[in-house]
């Protein structure tokens, strides 16, 4: 006999995390297109270490997003720490090319698709929901 899995649905937060990421993966993936090819037609080795560091955290997410069933807190954790990593990196990226941070600079796509969903998986809702597993209720 099958068991029934009885679980509370995606909190709001969680649901508006994932679709800020759905777009993150989405428009991504365009800009992942136009810079593989800039970064062929030079056949240079920065450009192209670029793409695929891009491709490799585009990758990332994409699968993160879609462990978000799984409500295992490693993936609530790992979600935070990969997009802090795409806003340090844009960060360092603006740092190295022009010399200087402005804030105003940093208020674009780069940063404002990882900064949202950060802030709404450090809300406590989207805390207890990764922290609560599935249960069947046989187990129950």
């Amino acid at each position: 006999m099958t068991a029934t899995v009885r679980t509370e649905p995606m909190p709001f937060v969680v649901r508006a995390a994932r679709f800020v990421m759905t777009l993150q993966v989405a428009f991504g993936m365009v800009g992942l297109a136009f810079l593989g090819a800039a970064a062929l037609s030079i056949l240079a080795l920065g450009p192209l270490l670029l793409v695929a560091w891009e491709a490799a955290i585009l990758g990332l997410t994409g699968w993160l997003m879609s462990r978000f069933g799984t409500r295992a807190t490693w993936v609530h954790r790992a979600v935070v720490g990969v997009e802090a990593l795409v806003v340090a990196e844009y960060a360092v990226l603006r740092l190295t090319d022009s010399g200087g941070l402005d804030p105003v600079r940093l208020l674009v796509a780069n940063a404002l698709g990882p900064l949202p969903v950060i802030v709404l998986l450090l809300l406590p809702p989207s805390w207890r929901w990764f922290s609560q597993r599935k249960r069947t209720d046989a187990a129950s």
